[in-house]
């Protein structure tokens, strides 16, 4: 099936239209937004993760272009058209990582305050 994506990207370049089709059958991005996707998912599938701000964790990437799931983490749950929005990763995912997994169950957040 091919999902649409139309939407402007966030800051700090914000204004910028993306528009490119996702064919979930064979992986194939086209249209004049594809390079800006690929760039996120080669950067997705260099660091081996994607942060999901919307769950408040991060979930495991190996093949975002054949992983609907994979895929719509890694475009964001704000940019994913209504086709696709089923498949957004909820805490229950495999290999799902929140950011308040301490061991009391609480985040604690760190600052580093530079001078």
């Amino acid at each position: 099936m091919r999902h649409e994506f139309d939407f402007f990207e966030l800051p700090p370049a914000a204004g910028r239209r993306i528009a490119f089709t996702w064919d979930d059958d064979n992986g194939e991005i086209l249209g004049g937004g594809s390079g800006f996707a690929m760039g996120l998912i080669d950067d997705a599938k260099a660091e081996g993760f994607v942060i999901c701000d919307d769950i408040g964790g991060q979930i495991p990437v190996f093949d975002p272009v054949k992983s609907a799931s994979e895929f719509a983490a890694v475009m964001g749950l704000a940019a994913l058209p209504e086709s696709l929005k089923p498949f957004y990763p909820t805490r229950d995912y495999s290999g799902f990582v929140a950011f308040d997994d301490d061991a009391d169950g609480t985040f604690t957040p760190e600052f580093n305050v530079l001078f």
